[in-house]
C-alpha cells in the first residue's frame, strides 16, 4: 500500500491549520505563559515558623495554654512560661478559658502569638551570643517581660534527638535558621501531642529573587507530591483541556467543510487514496497540528519544573499524548458534524454540545457517588460471635442481617456527614465498642462529650451510652478478651495519650452484674506521683474549672487512666498494634496479650506493664529508629508472636524481631506493592490492604545472605484474594480451629469470607462465602442509569485521574493523612477514562467514515 498520499493529505491539513491566526494566537499565549512562569523557583531551609495548618489538635493547645495561664503548679513549668508570655489579647482570651468561659480563639492568632515567641528567642541570641535563657541584653521588645525559655524547666520534657543536638551546641555555631528552629522544637516540646510531625527541612516558593508573600512552606516530598498529583493535571485538564483543545477545535473545525468544497474533494479523490483513509487522514492531521501545541507547553512546563523546582520528572512528558487524546474525543464529533452540515459553526457546536453533556453527567456521577455511595462505604468491620457490624464513611454502624442479606441500621448515617463513628471493637461475643464523635470527621475534638457506646447482644444491639471516653479518642484497642468476671482491658487512644479501663467498669457501666475481685483502692489511692492521670484524680484532686481544662486536653476521665510513660510523646500520625498471643499463632485461642506496640514518628517501641495494666504506668522496654519519611504514603504496623512488620511510609519494609525490637530485613515491599493496612495472621504470615483495594497474603521466608545483603529473610507474596475495591478488612480467629478467618468488605458494602488454613506446611487460601447486600433504589439507581449514562459517554473528565496517575506515577492518594487509620483513599482510573474514551473515538470515526463513503457529495 503506498502512504504517501496519505503522508500529504496529513501535511495539507497540518500546513491549512499553521496559517490559522487562532494558532499563531494561541502559540504567542503559550510562550507569555511560560515567561511568565520560569522565575518561579524554590529554596529550602530550615521548617522555623508555625502555620495554621501545622496544628493537628487546636483544641487540646487552647486548653494546654489556658492551664498554663490559670494553674499556679505550671507557673515555672514550660506550659506556664509559654502562657505567661502569650500577647495581651490572646492573654485574657486563655484566661476566660481557663475560668470555663467558651471563648473562639482562631488558629491563625495562637500560630502568630507563638511565632512571635520565636522572634524573641532569635533576638536573645543574637543580641548576646553568650545568652541562654534569661539576658540583660536582649532585644528592646522582648526585654521588658521574663523570657519564656529556661533550660532546666525544659530537661523535664520528652525532647527529639534534633533538640538535643541543638541545645548542646553554642549559639554562634548556629546559623539565623537554627536558632529559629531551636526555637520552633522548645515549643513542640512543650505542648505534645499538638502539632501535625513536619520535617526538618521545608520548601519555600520564590519569584525571581523574592519570596512569595503567601506563606507557603511544605516538605520537600509533600511539595515533589503536590506538584505531581495535583499542580500538573490540574494544569494539562483545564488548561489544555478546556482553552487549547477548544483552540483547536477553532482551528480544525473547518477542515472537513474546506474539503468538501467544490473543486477541493474532486481533487483530493483524484489521488490514489480511498474515502475512508482520507477521512482518517484529515483527522490526523489536526490532531498533529494540536499536538505541535500541547507538545510547546509540556515541554516548556517540564524544563520549568526541572530547572527551577528542581523536579525532573520525565513522566510530565504523558501529559502530551493525553491532551491529544483529549481533543480527539471532541474533534471526532467535529468531523461528523462537518460532513453531514458542511459548517464550521456547526462542528464547533457540536464539540461544544459534547462537552456541555459530558460536563452535565459527570456532575450527576458525582452528586450520586457523594451522595448516595460513598455514605454506604464500609470504613471498618467487627465480628462478634456470629454479628458482624460495620462503621461506614456516612458516619453509621450496621449490622448484617444474613437472613436478609441485608445491612440493618444500628446509629444512622448521612451524606456528608461531618459525624464520625470509632471503628468498632468487640470485648468479648456479646459486646461491641464504638463511639460517636459530633463533627468529628475533621476535627478530633468534635463538639460536646465524648461517651463509649456499647451494643450488647441481650439488648438486640442497641447502642447504650457507657463511660465517658477521654476528649478526642480516635481508636479503641482491645487488650485481652473479657469472660464472666469482666477481666481484660480497653484502650482509649487520643491525640497525646493512651488511657486505659477495665473491660469489668465498662459492662457495669450498662448495668451488668460481673464479679469483681480486683482492689480497686490502690487506683484510687494513686497519687500521681508516677507522673500519669490516676482514676479520678482530674476531678477530686484538682478544681473542676482545671479539670476542665484537663477533660478539653484529652485528660484522664473517671475511670480510664493513663498509661504512657513520661518519656514518650504522640505525635501524629501514629500506628498501634497488639501483637498476638502465642495462642492466637497455634491453637487458635485468644488469650489475653499485655504488650503494645507505637510507631510513633520514626521510632518504633514497645510498652508492657509492670503488674497489672491499669495499676502502673507502662514501661518502654525495646525501641527501633526507622528512617523518617515525608512521603504521603501511611505508616503501617503489625505483630505477630514472634515478628514485627513496620513502614513508615517510604515504600521500604522492614522487619524486627518482636522480643528485642532488631531488625532482620530491610527492603522493598515485593511486587512494589503500596500497603495501605496490615494484619498479623500467624507467626510468619501478613494479610495487606493496597492503596490501590488488593489484597495480599505475605509470608516471611528464609533466603540465602548475599555479599550485598546479609539478611536472611524475605518478604514473599503467596496468595492474592480474588476480589479488588478492598475497603477494609479483619482477622478473626476461630477457637477451636487452627485455620484463621479473614473477611474482607469490597466495592462498597460487599462482604467476602476467607479461610486460611496451613496444610502440609504450606499457607492455603479459599473463598467461604460472599454477600452481596440488596442495595436500595437510588443504589440500583446510581448502577444502571448513572453506569449506563457513563457507558454511552466518553469520560473525559476522568481523564484528570489518568493525568495524575501517570505523572505522579501513583494509583491512589489519601486524603486526611490517615492519622489513626481513617484517611479517605481516592483511587485513580487510570485505564477506564482511556478506554472509554478511546471506544467513543473509534465508534464516531467508523460512523463518520461508512456516511462519507456513501454519500455523494
Amino acid at each position: 500500500m503506498n502512504w504517501r498520499p496519505y503522508f500529504a493529505v496529513v501535511w495539507d491539513s497540518f500546513h491549512a491549520a499553521m496559517a490559522s491566526r487562532v494558532l499563531w494566537a494561541a502559540m504567542l499565549a503559550i510562550w507569555i505563559l511560560l515567561a511568565m512562569l520560569a522565575p518561579i523557583g524554590v529554596r529550602e531551609d530550615y521548617t522555623t515558623t508555625f502555620r495554621f495548618f501545622d496544628v493537628y489538635n487546636g483544641t487540646r493547645m487552647k486548653a494546654m495554654l489556658a492551664q498554663g495561664m490559670v494553674d499556679p503548679k505550671q507557673e515555672d513549668a514550660p506550659l506556664g512560661r509559654i502562657a505567661a508570655a502569650m500577647p495581651e489579647e490572646l492573654s485574657r482570651k486563655l484566661k476566660r478559658v481557663g475560668e470555663g468561659d467558651e471563648v473562639r480563639i482562631p488558629l491563625p492568632m495562637l500560630t502568630d502569638a507563638l511565632n512571635e515567641l520565636i522572634d524573641q528567642e532569635f533576638k536573645l541570641a543574637k543580641g548576646n551570643p553568650d545568652a541562654d535563657g534569661d539576658s540583660a541584653d536582649a532585644a528592646s521588645d522582648a526585654a521588658d517581660s521574663r523570657h519564656w525559655y529556661d533550660a532546666s524547666a525544659w530537661e523535664e520534657t520528652v525532647r527529639l534527638r534534633e533538640l538535643r543536638e541543638l541545645d548542646e551546641k553554642p549559639v554562634e555555631e548556629l546559623s539565623d535558621s537554627l536558632v529559629r528552629r531551636r526555637a520552633r522544637l522548645r515549643i513542640e516540646a512543650a505542648l505534645p501531642g499538638v502539632f501535625e510531625a513536619r520535617s526538618a527541612r521545608s520548601v519555600f516558593l520564590t519569584y525571581g529573587t523574592l519570596d512569595f508573600p503567601t506563606g507557603f512552606e511544605i516538605d520537600r516530598t509533600q511539595f515533589e507530591s503536590l506538584f505531581n498529583q495535583f499542580v500538573i493535571p490540574t494544569l494539562v485538564h483545564w488548561l489544555l483541556g478546556f482553552v487549547l483543545v477548544f483552540l483547536g477545535i477553532l482551528v480544525t473545525a473547518s477542515m472537513i467543510p474546506d474539503m468538501l468544497q467544490t473543486g477541493s474533494l474532486h481533487l483530493l479523490l483524484s489521488k490514489p487514496v480511498s474515502r475512508p483513509g482520507l477521512l482518517i487522514a484529515k483527522f490526523v492531521g489536526g490532531c498533529a497540528f494540536v499536538f505541535l501545541c500541547v507538545a510547546q507547553l509540556v515541554i516548556g512546563l517540564y524544563l520549568i519544573a526541572g530547572m527551577r523546582l528542581e523536579i525532573w520528572n520525565p513522566r510530565i512528558l504523558w501529559c502530551i499524548p493525553v491532551a491529544v487524546f483529549l481533543f480527539a474525543v471532541f474533534f471526532s464529533v467535529s468531523v461528523p458534524a462537518g460532513l453531514k452540515w458542511r459548517s464550521p459553526i456547526i462542528s464547533i457546536a457540536a464539540a461544544g454540545a459534547l462537552a456541555a453533556i459530558c460536563l452535565v453527567f459527570s456532575i450527576i456521577a458525582g452528586v450520586f457517588d457523594t451522595r448516595i455511595v460513598q455514605p454506604d462505604r464500609v470504613a471498618g468491620l467487627v465480628r462478634a460471635g456470629d454479628d458482624l457490624l460495620s462503621v461506614t464513611n456516612g458516619g453509621g454502624l450496621n449490622r448484617m442481617d444474613e437472613e436478609q442479606s441485608q445491612w440493618v441500621p444500628v446509629i444512622d448515617g448521612k451524606a456528608m456527614s461531618n459525624d464520625r463513628v470509632l471503628r468498632p471493637v468487640a470485648i468479648d461475643a456479646d459486646h461491641v465498642l464504638t463511639a460517636r464523635i459530633r463533627n468529628g470527621k475533621f476535627n478530633p475534638f468534635g463538639s460536646g462529650s465524648l461517651d463509649l457506646i456499647v451494643l450488647a447482644r441481650d439488648n438486640d444491639w442497641k447502642p447504650q451510652p457507657g463511660l465517658r471516653l477521654p476528649t478526642a479518642t480516635e481508636r479503641l484497642i482491645p487488650i485481652g478478651v473479657t469472660d464472666k468476671s469482666g477481666s481484660g482491658h480497653t484502650l482509649a487512644v487520643n491525640t497525646a495519650d493512651l488511657l486505659i479501663t477495665h473491660n469489668r467498669d465498662i459492662l457495669s457501666s450498662i448495668g451488668k452484674k460481673v464479679e469483681d475481685d480486683s482492689d480497686e483502692s490502690n487506683a484510687e489511692d494513686n497519687d500521681g506521683e508516677d507522673g500519669r492521670s490516676p482514676r479520678g484524680q482530674s476531678s477530686n484532686s484538682i478544681g473542676a474549672w482545671l479539670s476542665t481544662l484537663v477533660t478539653m486536653q484529652g485528660g484522664a476521665t473517671e475511670e480510664f487512666v493513663s498509661i504512657l510513660p513520661r518519656n514518650v510523646a504522640l505525635s501524629p500520625p501514629i500506628r498501634l498494634a497488639v501483637p498476638l498471643s502465642a495462642d492466637q499463632s497455634s491453637e487458635g485461642n485468644s488469650s489475653e496479650s499485655t504488650r503494645l506496640l507505637i510507631l510513633n514518628g520514626s521510632q518504633l517501641q514497645l510498652l508492657e506493664p509492670d503488674g497489672d495494666p491499669t495499676e502502673n504506668v507502662w514501661q518502654r522496654n525495646h525501641t527501633a529508629d526507622l528512617l523518617r519519611s515525608d512521603t504521603p504514603l501511611p505508616p503501617v504496623l503489625a505483630a505477630s508472636n514472634q515478628l514485627v512488620i513496620a513502614s513508615t511510609g517510604d515504600e521500604v519494609a522492614r522487619l524486627f524481631d518482636l522480643s528485642e525490637l532488631e531488625e532482620i530485613y530491610s527492603g522493598d515491599w515485593p511486587d512494589e506493592i503500596a500497603p495501605l493496612t496490615i494484619h498479623a495472621v500467624a507467626d510468619d504470615l501478613f494479610f495487606v490492604v493496597t492503596t490501590e483495594g488488593n489484597g495480599h497474603l505475605l509470608s516471611v521466608i528464609e533466603r540465602e545472605a548475599t555479599e550485598a545483603d546479609d539478611s536472611t529473610k524475605q518478604l514473599q507474596i503467596i496468595s492474592t484474594l480474588p476480589v479488588d475495591d478492598i475497603e477494609t478488612a479483619m482477622v478473626e480467629f476461630a477457637a477451636d480451629s487452627t485455620s484463621v478467618q479473614l473477611i474482607v468488605a469490597h466495592n462498597v458494602d460487599r462482604i467476602s469470607e476467607f479461610e486460611i488454613s496451613n496444610q502440609s506446611g504450606s499457607w492455603g487460601l479459599t473463598l467461604s462465602r460472599s454477600i452481596e447486600p440488596e442495595r436500595s433504589f437510588w443504589r440500583n439507581v446510581d448502577r444502571y442509569g448513572i453506569g449506563l449514562l457513563e457507558l454511552l459517554t466518553p469520560q473525559v473528565l476522568a481523564l484528570g485521574d489518568t493525568t495524575a496517575g501517570m505523572v505522579s506515577g501513583k494509583k491512589a492518594f489519601i486524603i486526611g493523612g490517615g492519622d489513626m487509620e481513617t484517611g479517605e483513599v481516592v483511587r485513580y482510573g487510570i485505564a477506564t477514562p482511556i478506554i472509554s474514551c478511546g471506544v467513543f473515538i473509534i465508534a464516531m470515526m467508523l460512523l463518520s467514515c461508512l456516511y462519507f463513503a456513501r454519500s455523494d457529495f
